[in-house]
């Protein structure tokens, strides 16, 4: 069986929207008939949850009980294919991270290991048959984002357009390049002020620049910020013009070598 391609979204910061775009291009991969799993690795603060509704407290495992080594990564993983009403044979599995206080401080002690992750990654890609596993890291430089990073094929970074954004984008883009990580950039929430041949412009002259491919934009979405994390829009809003930036960013990790 060929081994799921599995992809690190990170940011330098956080509120950058990285989340929304895991949730949602998870799903956008599920519609085309794919089997995705999504990862919640913001181990410090949690909170992918909320797009697919599911309360961490109430489940016998988590991303963090896997990283303790008392469970396996598929005990860990919850099947959403009927919850989010997908019927074309696409699958979705979300995999929790712990939302209690004495389990985030003992991932946070213990640490974990490169080759442990990895080996749990190809273990839940061939358990559940994946296509995709798609990883929501913790923003910033951690030992536990960087291993989740290292673990990966490819790095997407997420990317306001102010200046500390761009100045982190360009950390990240060496953190990848180190780990050698093929790195593709997304700038999310443009102001709507700022036209889109601008930002397309900018887009490909930072990617030029940072030597990373360019994964697209996204503008700045009442309906997104709205949803305050509630809902996923590519099933909420299918023929939203942001629904079909998350399809167009599932077409491009689709083309990922």
């Amino acid at each position: 069986m060929k081994m799921a391609r599995t992809i690190a979204i990170h940011s330098f910061k956080g509120g950058v929207g990285k989340s929304t775009i895991a949730a949602n291009v998870a799903v956008a991969l599920a519609i085309k008939g794919r089997r995705v799993g999504v990862m919640d690795m913001d181990l410090e603060g949690p909170g992918l949850h909320a797009f697919f509704g599911i309360d961490p407290t109430q489940l016998r495992f988590t991303i963090n009980d896997v990283l303790a080594g008392v469970a396996p990564i598929e005990a860990a993983s919850v099947r959403m294919t009927e919850k989010l009403g997908l019927k074309n044979g696409g699958e979705v599995y979300y995999a929790p991270a712990s939302v209690k206080i004495s389990e985030i401080m003992r991932t946070i002690k213990s640490g974990f290991e490169l080759e442990y992750f990895s080996e749990a990654l190809a273990r839940l890609g061939n358990r559940l048959g994946l296509h995709y596993i798609l990883i929501d890291t913790h923003p910033g430089i951690e030992p536990s984002t960087l291993l989740a990073i290292g673990a990966c094929d490819h790095q997407i970074i997420v990317s306001r357009v102010d200046q500390q954004d761009v100045f982190g984008t360009s950390v990240m883009v060496e953190v990848a390049s180190t780990l050698g990580k093929p790195a593709h950039l997304i700038l999310n929430m443009i102001p709507p002020r700022v036209k889109e041949a601008d930002v397309v412009k900018f887009a490909k002259t930072l990617a030029s620049h940072f030597a990373v491919e360019s994964a697209g934009w996204f503008p700045w979405a009442e309906e997104v910020i709205g949803s305050l994390s509630k809902s996923i829009l590519v099933l909420k809003s299918p023929r939203h013009a942001i629904t079909e930036r998350f399809r167009h960013l599932a077409e491009i990790i689709e083309s990922f070598n």
